[in-house]
């Protein structure tokens, strides 16, 4: 051990002259019977002995050494090397996290085998830790790997003994310890009290897949976690080729076509894709062999590996028992499916297994539930918003298996795909059926099985859009869910009329409902898309029945191309709808909107008639929604050839207080209007689309709290801001704007700025954004460029 002898502060001894003994004695200050039973440990102790322990120690960590490159781990490796050996000397924290079979524990290892870790570090242990740990064998594991602790006296020592031991042996020197697999803070409690931190540079490592563990025990670290990203399809092919064949020239040529098709169907998971390779390393190596392989969509992860049914179940299994229903509704939807998380979160709402809050809304538990899946690094967020809220998610087509899996045998729900599983007596006892075929409800037997089935209390039809009318069998009168936005209804379904138990409606429909849609007493959420609906911009649309105003408990109004009728009558109100999308402007009456005043989020869209001012009036009466959170304005088909805005701005900033995202389409206004945007004090997402407003300069105001700013489609060519426009701007996006040459001034020293996102934008203006970046890596900040093209796909990332 090269550095025992290192000089650290006074309190380190000469190793050369001093036995560890005495240092022990030096160091802390024991009880008799501890010093006496650690004196048994440690007598006799010289130098040359430690150096043999721990030569032995780390002949134990020999399954680190890898006799190949480890695929897709270059520049992982490279950020968690520089992160343990960077010029520090406080004890520093280094995570890494990710999905289970990502390849966490095989990059930690690879990382601590690197020959510049062993020079670098005095000593160091490699411990595995799992979801049901033993203190004492965590310590033992760690006194074996770093110091000459003989197995045989270790019955004689206690609790306390070990860890006396063990902090006097670190005490001192650069030691790196990895935990492998932790699942619990508590596990980091107990074992960091018992880490010294004596400014020697030392370190540990920690592999988790849940977020949490890694952000607790960063808290006091200037480290972000690594999170460990998926194979591409090349390193997936590459991993699987040599996992099969070794080397790369004993794979056949001819299999490299099928072989890279099944490396694909993998997902990028590298414990999918060793588990694969062990079922072909089995199976002839043939075209015919590889390609049936491959054409097993569906099965090809189910017939890899018992094993890795095993590491995916822990993480399943580890699931609070409120989290494991809203996980196993995934597999209700496509395996490729990316779900949008608004769906996920009004299904979840009336689904009744979540557990009530007394101060939250359903929404905010089930979009909590959603967050916690995340975390736990189960779900995979595909798209996510401008403040940073999910939009759209899915699970890895390893987990969907999983939870198709669970779902049978709990119960759960039973998909129908195919004819066999529409017919077999799976369907009965169901309570949730998930038609991923809508086609099936045509075949008689299917359509027969499924009618006689009385339990059901949810339809997901989840599959592909299907334009033509099939028999959809709502037969049943316990229904509460129906998700049907994939079938197109010719006419209106009387049928659901029956159900009077719905409190969730999804259909696509381009008639008018019917006033008797109010027998549905119960229903929440009411959602009715058009199929490819071209109306008439003189004409007027239709306004739904004055019904609607009768159905007390919707929270979620989602009409396109109604509008909501002026109430008839002084009680008519819906004290419960936060939601309402899809409605023009000649709803947003004042009468309208003070029936609904704990009105959340609103969607307007729009025809630009030749009177302007009375068509966007409507903007005035928003007033009367002291609750409104999020507004979007569209006008469909503008007139960009001419000005025609009102004769004054609405009063925003007075009547929009409580605003925090807003989007604007289409309106033509002037800049000048933009001052009252500014002035509104809660707004952090800004997003103006074409032709929103329109000039060649804006100058720039104050926006407090403005947090993400797109432009898209606007004719800006200078923008004249000040020092303090944007402070707490995290990322800025510009698309299509091909006259803009400049950015704000000040935009580089902006300290909460993220991210700038250039797409098919002028020249001069991608060679600011690359400039800006070089500085800001220059500076050591944590800054990203990201430039698209749509004739070159480029992207500059750091």
């Amino acid at each position: 051990m090269k550095a025992v002898g290192r000089e650290i502060g006074e309190a380190t001894c000469r190793l050369e002259d001093v036995t560890l003994e005495e240092v022990v004695k030096e160091e802390i200050d024991l009880s008799c019977e501890t010093e006496k039973k650690i004196k048994e440990q440690l007598s006799n102790t010289s130098l040359s002995e430690q150096e043999d322990a721990t030569a032995t120690a780390l002949s134990r960590t020999n399954r680190f050494s890898h006799e190949k490159k480890m695929v897709g781990l270059d520049d992982d490796k490279r950020q968690v090397a520089t992160l343990l050996t960077r010029y520090s000397k406080q004890l520093e924290l280094v995570s890494i996290i990710g999905m289970a079979g990502i390849g966490k524990t095989a990059l930690a290892e690879e990382v601590y085998a690197d020959p510049s870790m062993r020079y670098h570090f005095d000593c160091r242990a490699f411990v595995p830790i799992g979801q049901k740990y033993v203190l004492r064998e965590i310590l033992h594991g760690i006194l074996t790997q770093i110091s000459p602790f003989d197995n045989k006296h270790d019955a004689k020592l206690s609790d306390e003994d070990l860890v006396q031991f063990l902090y006097c042996f670190l005490r001192g020197r650069r030691y790196l310890i990895v935990l492998d697999d932790i699942w619990s803070t508590r596990v980091w409690d107990d074992l960091r009290k018992y880490l010294p931190d004596d400014r020697s540079g030392s370190r540990i490592m920690l592999t988790t897949r849940l977020e949490k563990v890694s952000h607790y025990a960063n808290r006091n670290t200037p480290n972000f976690p690594v999170k460990k990203r998926f194979l591409n399809e090349e390193e997936s092919w590459h991993l699987l080729r040599e996992k099969v064949f070794g080397e790369e020239h004993l794979c056949p040529p001819q299999l490299e076509k099928p072989g890279k098709e099944i490396a694909k169907k993998c997902e990028g998971l590298p414990l999918v894709i060793i588990a694969v390779a062990k079922h072909l390393s089995k199976a002839e190596t043939t075209v015919e062999c590889w390609n049936k392989v491959a054409d097993k969509e569906y099965s090809l992860i189910i017939d890899a590996d018992e094993d890795l049914s095993k590491v995916l179940y822990s993480s399943y299994e580890y699931l609070p028992q409120n989290l494991k229903p809203c996980f196993l509704y995934f597999g209700a939807f496509p395996h490729d499916h990316e779900i949008p998380a608004s769906k996920l979160i009004h299904l979840w709402s009336v689904e009744q297994f979540l557990e009530p809050h007394a101060s939250k809304t359903i929404e905010n538990v089930a979009m909590h539930c959603l967050q916690e899946l995340v975390s736990n690094n189960i779900v995979l967020v595909h798209e996510r918003s401008p403040a940073g809220g999910i939009k759209t998610c899915s699970v890895h087509s390893a987990f969907w298996h999983l939870c198709i899996r669970e779902a049978k045998k709990k119960k759960f729900f039973h998909v129908i795909n195919s004819y066999a599983n529409g017919v077999t007596g799976g369907v009965e006892g169901q309570q949730r059926l998930c038609i991923h075929n809508n086609v099936l409800f045509g075949i008689k037997n299917v359509y027969e099985s499924m009618e006689s089935t009385s339990n059901i209390r949810s339809l997901l039809c989840t599959g592909p859009h299907h334009q033509y009318p099939v028999p959809t069998c709502l037969s049943f009168s316990l229904l509460r869910i129906l998700e049907a936005l994939t079938i197109r209804f010719y006419k209106f379904p009387n049928e659901v009329l029956k159900l009077v138990k719905l409190k969730y409606l999804a259909f696509t429909y381009n008639g008018e409902l019917p006033a008797s849609i109010s027998k549905l007493w119960e229903l929440q959420y009411l959602i009715v898309h058009k199929y490819l609906s071209i109306i008439s911009s003189r004409a007027r649309r239709p306004y739904l029945p004055m019904e609607i105003w009768d159905m007390q408990e919707l929270r979620h109004l989602e009409v396109m191309g109604s509008d909501l009728p002026d109430p008839n009558s002084e009680g008519a109100h819906l004290p419960n709808l936060l939601t309402l999308s899809g409605i023009s402007a000649h709803s947003c009456t004042k009468k309208v909107l003070g029936r609904i005043p704990n009105l959340k989020k609103l969607g307007i869209q729009t025809e630009l008639a030749l009177d302007a001012a009375e068509t966007l009036c409507c903007l005035d009466h928003l007033s009367r929604l002291y609750r409104l959170e999020s507004l979007k304005c569209v006008i469909v088909n503008p007139n960009t050839s001419s000005q025609v805005v009102p004769v004054a701005p609405p009063a925003l900033s007075v009547s929009w207080s409580s605003l925090k995202r807003l989007t604007l389409r289409g309106l033509g206004f002037p800049w000048e209007y933009m001052s009252g945007i500014a002035q509104l004090p809660n707004l952090e997402v800004l997003k103006l689309h074409c032709y929103a407003f329109q000039g060649p300069e804006w100058v720039v105001g104050d926006f407090r709290q403005l947090k993400y700013l797109l432009l898209e489609d606007i004719d800006l060519e200078r923008w004249d801001s000040s020092d303090d426009c944007f402070p707490l701007l995290q990322r800025l996006t510009i698309q299509h704007c091909y006259k803009l040459k400049e950015l704000p001034s000040e935009i580089g020293e902006i300290p909460t700025l993220k991210m700038i996102e250039l797409v098919d934008c002028n020249d001069t203006l991608v060679a600011l954004a690359k400039q800006l970046l070089s500085e800001q890596e220059e500076h050591g900040n944590v800054f990203q460029v990201c430039i698209k093209s749509s004739q070159d796909d480029r992207k500059l990332k750091s």
